[in-house]
């Protein structure tokens, strides 16, 4: 368990349009201190952070995640580097992506340690065998798609890997999927939907989690009630990414789960 309740950060997706600087902004004036972008086929991760980090001059930032299998390690400082984003900000967030390889993310982390010595690395996973490696050689565990007992679960399988590495557990980062609003909950159902037909790492978890709304959804759209459903997995994890489901792309809509989520 966290000793302290988990920090709060901000998820968006890269696809999303308003990569634009006033939603970092927006974040830092509600006292956000991480954001958190994903890396995919349909939208650059690290285009999107530079596109909204003249609007954020001190929050920290995430990629979760490159996929390996499609980036090779050597390419990816390459990409940050054009990008202009600031190293010593950054989260690099790194997945098997397509593959199911150990190997190739225990590889792939291992370069990367060598190309950016100072960037702490993540790793997305979800069984238990790439929680272990992330326990055993990552920075930080990026846990998607985890109710609460599942990442309890996550958390402690990950410390088992830093055991036998013999160094401090990795911090447990947890993207939680979060709607609000009338049809909240409609939203997240239809997220996890379409989670499951990506691949059988995320079928595989939402079995494991029968019958379970994985994330938070709060029709009533009040902070104080958001607040109290965020509360266990910020008690688990240390750190929650309030990763938003909007009714609309716009930087307004996602402006708005993360005051609620801030508290108002």
């Amino acid at each position: 368990m966290a000793d302290r309740p988990g920090d709060l950060a901000f998820g968006i997706t890269a696809a999303s349009r308003p990569n634009h600087p006033r939603l970092g902004a927006g974040l830092e004036r509600l006292g956000y201190g991480e954001l958190w972008v994903n890396d995919t086929r349909g939208g650059d991760g690290v285009s999107a952070l530079a596109e909204i980090l003249p609007g954020s001059p001190t929050i920290r930032l995430g990629i979760g995640v490159v996929a390996l299998s499609e980036h090779a390690p050597e390419t990816i400082p390459d990409r940050l580097a054009a990008a202009g984003l600031p190293l010593d900000r950054l989260t690099l967030g790194v997945g098997s992506g397509a593959s199911v390889s150990l190997g190739l993310v225990r590889r792939g982390v291992a370069e990367l340690r060598e190309r950016l010595p100072d960037t702490p690395l993540g790793i997305a996973a979800v069984g238990p065998r790439m929680l272990r490696l992330a326990g055993e050689v990552a920075d930080a565990v990026i846990a998607g798609w985890a109710g609460l007992e599942r990442l309890a679960w996550a958390r402690d399988r990950a410390a088992e890997g830093a055991g036998v590495a013999r160094r401090p557990p990795p911090r447990i980062v947890a993207y939680v999927r979060t709607a609000i609003g009338v049809g909240a909950a409609d939203r997240l159902r239809e997220s996890m939907a379409q989670y499951r037909e990506h691949g059988p790492h995320y079928a595989r978890a939402f079995d494991a989690q029968p019958g379970a709304l994985v994330g938070v959804a709060v029709e009533s759209g009040d902070p104080a009630e958001l607040a109290r459903a965020l509360a266990p997995y910020r008690s688990v994890a240390d750190t929650v990414v309030v990763r938003g489901l909007p009714v609309e792309d716009t930087v307004d809509a996602w402006l708005e789960i993360a005051a609620a989520a801030a508290g108002g």
